[in-house]
């Protein structure tokens, strides 16, 4: 895995400086606190891909379908025809209190779901980078047993649905990447409360992001996480195997029902950061002290030009 290299000038930097710079590298210490992407080989993210596509048979013509229905149902509303008809209708006064039935000629715009039945992939899929991470917060809290004094219906409704078991990232197209970024550690969170199926994530290959929408019939599809119920899961098993579980060893003692575990020391993140100094750092200190000196000469000089005499009455 390739460093990553940070060619940002400096706000320090001088245009006037003249002193010649040579290359250096200097360490500093990264958060150990940190968790990394799983390491996938490309033929595993490729495989991912292509069961991934297969799963979402169908659901590309049922959202095209879709927005043609809602195309057709715009272009009724709007219909003047319709419109001035309505108008008529509002301008005649009621005479009886019979129920008057809507005119039979007159096209219905209200969709029938039998019409146009969505997938049943579809229930079983988080899509969204915000979606995935509410998914998420969800289980989480849901697994740590925590007591919530909140009565809405909606906050346990959303812990009773089947937890999420892998998450598939088109990382190599997310810019910028910090948006996606907390993943690895939201899964590492759960997966460090001893579950009885951890989550795992894969990352798609370049590209996936466009063929994803394509195969979904929208415009966008980052993240997207599949749950324990998901039928066709099974394709992903082989996969799954291969890639390694996400945890965090210093969260692994949060589990509620968890047994003594050993204590594992964090290994040490060296990052080594590229930048410049002097060649002759001697010269460097010299101008440096002097650059000091006028600076305070020329402030003295300031501070003593403000100083009006008062003359005596």
């Amino acid at each position: 895995m390739s460093a990553k290299v940070h060619t940002h000038v400096s706000n320090r930097a001088k245009a006037r400086e003249t002193l010649e710079k040579k290359l250096v590298f200097k360490s500093v210490l990264d958060s150990p606190f940190r968790v990394p992407w799983p390491s996938v080989p490309i033929n595993l993210q490729n495989t991912a891909l292509a069961c991934t596509v297969a799963l979402l048979d169908g659901v590309s013509d049922y959202h095209l379908t879709r927005i043609q229905e809602n195309r057709k149902r715009k272009k009724l509303l709007k219909d003047p025809a319709r419109n001035k008809r309505r108008k008529i209708a509002a301008d005649v006064p009621i005479m009886s209190m019979d129920v008057a039935l809507p005119d039979a000629s007159e096209p219905s715009v209200v969709e029938d779901p039998d019409l146009n039945p969505p997938p049943a992939v579809l229930s079983h899929l988080v899509i969204g980078i915000n979606e995935v991470t509410k998914r998420l917060d969800a289980q989480i809290r849901a697994l740590r047993n925590i007591v919530s004094l909140n009565t809405d219906p909606a906050a346990g409704q959303a812990t009773s649905l089947a937890p999420i078991k892998v998450i598939v990232v088109c990382r190599a197209d997310v810019d910028p990447q910090i948006l996606i970024d907390h993943i690895p550690h939201e899964v590492a969170a759960f997966n460090s409360c001893k579950p009885l199926e951890p989550i795992k994530v894969i990352q798609l290959p370049e590209g996936a992001e466009a063929t994803l929408a394509k195969a979904f019939g929208i415009r966008r599809v980052a993240v997207m996480a599949m749950d324990t119920d998901t039928p066709g899961l099974a394709a992903f098993s082989a996969i799954m195997d291969a890639v390694p579980t996400l945890t965090a060893p210093w969260l692994s003692s949060l589990a509620p029902s968890a047994t003594p575990v050993q204590r594992e020391l964090i290994p040490t993140h060296v990052k080594q950061l590229r930048t410049t100094a002097p060649k002759d750092m001697k010269m460097a200190k010299l101008l440096r002290a002097e650059g000091k000196a006028a600076a305070k000469v020329r402030k003295k000089s300031k501070a003593q030009k403000k100083v009006t005499v008062v003359p005596n009455p």
